[in-house]
């Protein structure tokens, strides 16, 4: 049979549509098909090197032995890296896209996480910050930066950084740091217990949200039933609790888990720096909410029991550092606190008996029969009020006799000195009255000048809210120290003047210069003291000490009016020197302040009040005399000169 030509046409017709088919076939494929191998002909040189999207330079190097073995190994580079078509690539590549295969993706774009990469926080860069690029591994891997036991260092990663804490007001500076003391990590480290709770336990993994997210299982009405996926039986306690029904009923001020034992660093109630610490607990982990009276005022709780705690029996020896004695979970409970009120509470009166009898053998009715917590200023407690109040007042009245008749006693024979000194015969004029109301000026800018100055640096304290009550008062406070500052110099002004141009102050000051004798007089005077000298040293107008307060005086004064006027002045001051000196003044001013309080009350009240042959009063500060027997004992040169001076003068008038 012939083929026709229609026919022979189409059978000829077929190999160059074949082919044209071929060729677009050819066209839409890649060049060649891409192997992982292909890819490390670059990417497994260390020293490899590119740019990012925005054209920083990076290293691309990849462990190929590493890649293998992660994840991600068995599918190839290609199947992350869609867009890599032909190689060399392009430098820029499309970002993965891991939704493609996971889908846990959608929970971290709506976790906090997520939320700060979308609004371009180059601080987070996705799933690559936890686990990892080319070295992925699932989290049951011991290698996988998101195993149990590599967790507070892929997370510490962020939350440990502290420029990252700072620019993102992470409210945990340091958790890693703090997690690594903690039961759970010595629970998973130490004991290998791949249970114990690591960072994603409590705080979730793809779908973290904040604290204050309700979503969040660290959220503060969330916290027991996080702290419960492990705790149960500890959790179905503190449900049934004051605090557990508080919480559920909404109110925030309950404490919750954390509140009690901290947050990464839980530490068991043996440690002694754990807040559940037998010690710890009654001192100040139960006082931080329950001494806080504008929280109990508002729920209409009494404060004040830890005081009345730590006063006492349990509290003093808890205090002394027993560790068996009671504290406040031991009566109370610790996870099932119920009120008085309860029947099943441990502090109902009906249940105090076998409550005190886990320790008191014996206990019986009588151990409830009262208040436990002992405050008799509280009105319930009128009895031990009363008590209180007689026994302050025979307190006051029969101590306060016994001081008055010793002092009178003790007293007398200074009196007796005072009398003498105050009349004319037996006595010697030692200081002109001028000296005498000059130095009594001076005692009383000094000390207006340490309590209106130390009121400034401890205003809490009771001394300084006595003198000065309120924001009016703190500011007289401020003139009074001007005041006696500026009394101050003029003192020192007018002393330099009396020593250089008056004769008796000419003569005092060549009398107060400290010379060689006077460094003998130190180690002839202590060699007395301890009966290695038969005689004190034989003083002259003034002795050692009073020398070296006179120059201390001196010392101390220039500083402090130096360093005052400057802190007085400071916008002035500082127009000339920088900030620093002016720091370094205030400090001068405040230990020197320090450092003349005691100089007075160490020495110098040593020799006016407490020298036994002074005591109980040095009177010549007031009266500006001295007795011949005391000139005599205490400045014997001095008298010699004296006397010899009066038998010359008696001898001129005789002839």
């Amino acid at each position: 049979m012939r083929e026709g030509p229609r026919t022979t046409m189409r059978k000829h017709a077929i190999p160059p549509i074949c082919a044209l088919l071929a060729v677009f076939g050819l066209l839409s494929l890649p060049a060649y098909a891409i192997e992982d191998a292909d890819c490390f002909m670059c990417h497994n040189d260390p020293a490899a090197m590119g740019t990012d999207a925005t054209g920083e330079p990076i290293h691309v190097y990849i462990d190929e032995e590493i890649y293998s073995a992660s994840s991600h190994g068995p599918i190839g580079c290609i199947a992350c890296h869609a867009d890599i078509v032909e190689l060399p690539h392009p430098d820029a590549l499309k970002p993965v896209d891991c939704g493609a295969c996971h889908e846990e993706t959608q929970q971290y774009a709506e976790s906090l996480h997520g939320i700060v990469l979308s609004e371009g926080d180059r601080a987070v860069s996705g799933c690559a910050d936890c686990h990892g690029i080319h070295d992925t591994r699932p989290s049951t891997d011991p290698l996988s930066k998101t195993h149990k036991r590599n967790l507070q260092e892929t997370c510490g990663k962020c939350h440990s950084d502290p420029a990252i804490v700072k620019s993102h007001m992470i409210s945990v500076s340091n958790p890693s740091e703090s997690y690594l003391k903690s039961v759970h990590a010595r629970a998973l480290f130490e004991e290998g217990n791949e249970n114990a709770a690591s960072c994603s336990d409590c705080h979730g993994t793809h779908e973290m949200h904040p604290s204050q997210d309700p979503r969040s299982p660290v959220n503060r009405f969330n916290i027991s039933a996080t702290c419960g996926k492990c705790h149960a039986d500890i959790v179905a306690e503190y449900a049934l609790s004051i605090h557990g029904k508080a919480l559920e009923a909404g109110i925030k001020d309950s404490p919750t888990c954390i509140d009690c034992h901290g947050e990464h660093d839980i530490e068991p109630p043996s440690s002694g720096t754990s807040p559940v610490n037998r010690q710890i607990v009654s001192q100040s982990t139960c006082p931080r909410c329950h001494d806080d009276e504008r929280v109990m005022e508002r729920y209409g709780v009494v404060t004040m029991r830890q005081a009345s705690y730590m006063d006492s029996y349990h509290g003093l020896a808890s205090a002394a550092g027993s560790t068996v004695v009671a504290s406040c979970a031991s009566c109370h409970g610790s996870h099932s606190i119920l009120p008085a009120s309860d029947p099943a509470s441990s502090i109902n009166p009906e249940n105090l008996p076998n409550t005190c009898g886990q320790c008191h053998e014996n206990a019986g009715p009588n151990f409830a029969d009262g208040p436990v917590h002992i405050i008799p200023t509280d009105p319930g407690q009128r009895a031990l009020g009363i008590v209180r109040l007689v026994y302050l007042w025979l307190i006051g009245i029969i101590l306060g006799g016994m001081v008055v008749h010793n002092t009178l006693l003790m007293a007398r024979p200074s009196l007796s000195k005072l009398w003498i000194e105050m009349g004319e015969v037996g006595t010697r004029q030692r200081f002109s009255k001028g000296h005498t109301i000059g130095h009594m000026v001076l005692t009383i800018s000094f000390i207006a000048l340490a309590i209106s100055g130390f009121a400034l640096r401890y205003p809490d304290t009771w001394w300084a809210k006595a003198f000065f009550l309120n924001s009016e008062d703190l500011a007289i406070r401020g003139t009074i120290h001007r005041v006696a500052g500026v009394i101050l110099v003029i003192l020192t002004v007018w002393n330099v003047i009396y020593s250089i141009f008056f004769r008796s102050g000419r003569r005092d000051l060549v009398k107060l210069i400290l010379t060689w004798k006077d460094v003998k007089d130190v180690f002839h005077n202590m060699g007395w003291a301890v009966g290695l000298c038969k005689e004190k040293p034989k003083f002259d107008r003034y002795s050692y000490s009073e020398k070296f307060e006179y120059w201390g005086l001196w010392w101390g004064s220039v500083l402090m009016i130096v360093t005052g006027y400057a802190m007085w002045y400071g916008g002035w001051f500082l127009q000339y020197f920088p900030k620093y000196i002016l720091d370094i003044a205030a400090l001068i001013h405040f230990y020197e302040a320090w450092l003349a309080c005691g100089t007075i009350i160490i020495w110098h009240m040593y020799y006016m009040v407490f020298d036994p042959e002074t005591y109980p009063m040095n009177w010549s500060w007031i009266t500006g005399k001295i007795t011949e027997e005391d000139m005599r004992e205490r400045h014997p040169l001095e008298y010699e000169q004296v006397v010899l001076k009066t038998q010359e003068e008696e001898g001129s008038s005789a002839k």
